[in-house]
């Protein structure tokens, strides 16, 4: 996966992407694997590169969400100034990611208010689809539980 054509980091100039990718820490994680749990401090996010994760809401079990696109995130809380996850994040497959530190992210962003902007900009859109994607499936149960 090119990274470079990550939802995410579209828009953004080359060098700020440059930047970004060389905090970025490769890793692979087999099923099973439980990237980080709901509650947990929110000091990394990930964007996917092969694999499979379920996002899911502690004992509940609930899932949320399933990251399986190339490029995509997982963590973003810390992201938006969260200080904790507000999923779980476990590898349904063998996966493999990019893990990236929050606090030099942000440096990064601030040293480029212009990528900052486009950054931000990129994700508002993602977490704006994956709400709409949970309005879609809460709707799907609510008519489904109304026809019994």
């Amino acid at each position: 996966m090119d990274l470079q054509k990550a939802e995410l980091l579209r828009g953004l100039s080359r060098d700020c992407v440059t930047a970004i990718l060389d905090i970025a820490v490769q890793e692979s994680h087999g099923e099973g694997t439980c990237l980080f749990f709901r509650g947990d401090p929110a000091g990394h996010f990930y964007f996917l590169l092969v694999g499979r994760v379920k996002l899911h809401l502690g004992e509940t079990g609930k899932v949320v969400h399933h990251v399986t696109r190339p490029g995509e995130i997982i963590g973003w809380s810390g992201l938006v100034g969260r200080e904790a996850y507000t999923a779980s994040a476990e590898c349904t497959m063998a996966t493999e990611l990019h893990k990236i530190e929050i606090g030099k992210l942000r440096k990064i962003i601030r040293e480029n208010p212009v990528d900052a902007f486009v950054f931000f900009e990129n994700l508002s859109r993602i977490l704006g689809d994956r709400l709409l994607q949970s309005y879609s499936q809460y709707e799907k149960v609510f008519v489904t539980s109304n026809l019994i």
